[in-house]
């Protein structure tokens, strides 16, 4: 913790304060953990809220009942992080104003939950969010996921900002389960390796594709690539990344003719050497993808699939991808 670190205890209660600000017109801001006594403080957050906002945060217009949020606030019980955004205004007179927490997931990562009331959008939602990451990396969590609204482009809006990740979408309501990462700034994969892993690297961090490769059991991965790391990412400065790294293929979305693209292509080849890269075929016919082997274009589940099992099994090869090695009409579109 910094030097702003205090403790404030009410009765037996820990409520160790992990952030202070000092606000205009004499006012403070406490960032501390949540405990079981702010629940009826955290029940007033939510009843504050516009409908709105309250289906972002629990998907229902209505207010959470109490032995919910009565659980929420024992969220360090369970291996979490659980923190409150405590305002100030005068001595003795304080409400909560915001809340954010991070609940233990079976595969080790954490499930996000935060909210701000409207006043203070644009500026504590962020500190919030990065100050219950640091917190999360200390409980020794690696990944922050959420689902989130597709309609809820505020709080996507932070997470892109922080190299947000996509690994699924929902219907009913419109969703996306998206992951920043807490151990380190780039995300890693969650659970077993027990099936294959698809990295996609894609501007916009979407492809139509993604749909079918999840329905046949491989797990996917999208990344905005250098974009969403601010224009660069750990292979363009010479890092590993950690998702490249434990992935069974790599597939580049940005065109392999530019200097990103290409340069993108010679990080992993260099860094990743055991993961299969491919070029995601753009519709510019043969040889789009420079020398590297092209995922076909175009909403053939099968022959997607069937390339990328082809292509994790045979390893990545300076020779290229041997398309015609089966015979089969769908593998002899494959390959440069």
């Amino acid at each position: 913790m910094g030097p702003d670190t205090g403790v404030a205890v009410v009765g037996q209660v820990d409520r160790t304060v992990i952030r202070k600000i000092e606000l205009p017109g004499e006012r403070t801001l406490l960032i501390r953990r949540e405990t079981p006594a702010d629940a009826g403080a955290l029940a007033a957050l939510y009843d504050r809220l516009a409908e709105d906002d309250r289906y972002c945060r629990f998907f229902s217009a209505r207010r959470p009942p109490d032995p919910f949020i009565e659980r929420m606030t024992k969220v360090y019980d369970r291996g979490g992080v659980g923190l409150v955004a405590v305002l100030s205004e005068r001595p003795g007179v304080e409400r909560i104003v915001g809340e954010a927490s991070c609940e233990l997931q079976p595969d080790g990562d954490g499930e996000l939950g935060i909210t701000v009331e409207s006043f203070a959008r644009g500026w504590l939602g962020p500190y919030l969010l990065d100050t219950l990451v640091e917190q999360a990396r200390s409980r020794g969590l690696r990944n922050i996921q959420a689902e989130v609204l597709m309609a809820n482009r505020r709080i996507l809006a932070v997470l892109r900002s922080r190299g947000m990740v996509t690994l699924d979408f929902y219907n009913c309501p419109a969703t996306m389960r998206v992951a920043i990462g807490a151990a380190q700034r780039i995300p890693s994969w969650s659970g077993r390796h027990d099936r294959p892993r698809i990295l996609l690297e894609v501007p916009g961090g979407t492809w139509y594709g993604t749909k079918a490769l999840r329905e046949v059991g491989f797990q996917v991965v999208a990344c905005a690539g250098p974009a969403a790391f601010g224009g660069r990412c750990p292979a363009l400065d010479g890092q590993p990344c950690p998702l490249a790294a434990g992935a069974d293929a790599v597939v580049v979305g940005l065109p392999t003719s530019t200097e990103t693209g290409s340069a993108l292509v010679d990080a992993h080849r260099r860094l990743h050497p055991k993961a299969s890269i491919c070029a995601l075929d753009r519709g510019e016919g043969a040889g789009s993808g420079g020398d590297l082997p092209c995922l076909p274009a175009g909403p053939d589940g099968p022959a997607m699939v069937d390339f990328l099992e082809r292509l994790i099994a045979r390893g990545q090869s300076e020779e290229g991808f041997d398309s015609d090695s089966s015979g089969s009409e769908a593998e002899s579109d494959i390959g440069p």
